[in-house]
């Protein structure tokens, strides 16, 4: 019994003495032992099968070609060219018009313009030295030079090499094929605002220039295309303006060629190719427009660009023109929602289905605040990509 004690006693001070020393006082693992070390058959298994596998890994991470790494501008286009809504002047269609609403652009048939006509337009404006045009494309656009200087890029990426003429100044007089273009197109995209005007639950829910309420400009924007380059325009090479329509012609080229698609920058920042259909024109609905119909029809920023340029192989040309007539307003002008101010009570509450903004929904409130055209044109014109929706900030 004395021999079980100083057993039990020295057994004690052992477990204390550890407790004291920052030891635990429970029992820890039995030592290792051979019998509990020896791998059974399925541990030699499973051993095998990862190293088979690790193996397999191995020669399939070697074989593999590298990630190919895309661009930002490259993951937002589509490349593939789709044909869009087509809208007829001689015989409107409400669903027709209904489907171009929703995306902001369309082709338009029956609209009358020659078919020769764009290339003799054409033939004119390649004669002209788009860096001798800088004070009277500003001119055109409502800038002065004095205004450009101060927003002049220090590496001198905003040159569109554009020209810009106001047609409704007589500044194409000298070129009459061009001139009689852009009075044609003048007409036909009055025409094209009439019909936004005539579908009021898509649309306008007035005739903005009925009646002297306002004055429309007309402006032909002709920018160089550089030859097979199909990517979308890059940074600074996208200028914009403010527009409520804007009339494209895809069948510039001459020839047997076909015509080339266009690049359209959706109302999401997506670059999107729209394919061409003969004797249709283009027509993009601008940011003008949307706010004219309350955010019922979608808009498409900045103008229409070709895909590419096709090659001229009797004057093996590196460039070529590509032209765009946009319907717009002098800058003076402000722009608001074409909604009865008794309607425009409920301005600033966010009472509206979330579904229904910009979709074409009837609101009881104004969803645009009004700004000055200068002020927005300005900026606008100075945005180098328009990833980001220049009506942001004026949205209620």
């Amino acid at each position: 019994m004395a021999s079980s004690s100083s057993t039990a006693a020295a057994a004690t001070a052992t477990a204390m003495s550890r407790t004291a020393s920052g030891g635990s006082a429970l029992p820890g693992p039995p030592p290792p032992t051979p019998s509990n070390h020896h791998a059974g058959p399925s541990s030699a298994a499973a051993g095998g099968t990862d190293a088979a596998l690790s193996a397999f890994l191995h020669r399939l991470l070697l074989s593999s070609p590298a990630p190919q790494l895309r661009s930002p501008l490259a993951a937002r286009s589509r490349a593939s060219p789709s044909l869009p809504p087509l809208v007829s002047l001689e015989a409107p269609d409400h669903r027709a018009f209904r489907d171009a609403a929703d995306v902001g652009y369309f082709h338009l048939t029956g609209h009358g313009l020659p078919s020769e006509l764009p290339s003799s337009a054409l033939a004119q404006l390649s004669q002209i030295d788009a860096s001798s045009r800088r004070e009277s494309n500003l001119r055109a656009l409502g800038f002065s030079e004095e205004e450009e200087e101060e927003e002049q890029d220090p590496d001198g990426a905003a040159d569109d090499h554009a020209v810009v003429f106001d047609a409704c100044e007589g500044d194409m007089d000298a070129l009459p094929a061009a001139a009689e273009y852009a009075r044609r197109m003048r007409d036909v995209g009055m025409r094209v605002v009439a019909l936004l005007s005539g579908y009021p639950d898509a649309g306008f829910r007035e005739e903005p220039f009925a009646e002297g309420r306002r004055k429309a400009r007309c402006l032909v924007w002709a920018s160089k295309v550089s030859t097979g380059d199909t990517a979308p325009p890059a940074a600074g090479k996208a200028k914009a303006y403010p527009y409520v329509v804007g009339l494209h012609c895809q069948w510039e080229a001459s020839g047997k060629e076909a015509a080339p698609a266009s690049w359209v920058m959706n109302d999401g920042g997506e670059w999107v190719a729209v394919g061409a259909r003969d004797g249709a024109l283009l027509v993009t609905i601008g940011d003008i427009a949307q706010v004219w119909s309350n955010g019922k029809l979608k808009k498409v920023r900045g103008m229409a660009r070709p895909t590419s340029a096709p090659m001229d192989t009797q004057h093996d040309e590196t460039d070529r023109l590509s032209l765009t007539v946009l319907i717009t307003l002098s800058l003076d002008n402000i722009i608001s929602p074409l909604v009865p101010l008794s309607n425009a009570a409920g301005e600033g509450e966010d009472d509206r289905d979330d579904e229904a903004y910009g979709a074409g929904a009837d609101g009881d409130g104004w969803r645009f605040h009004s700004f000055l055209l200068e002020d927005y044109a300005w900026r606008v014109y100075h945005q180098r990509l328009q990833f980001k929706d220049p009506l942001v900030r004026y949205r209620i």
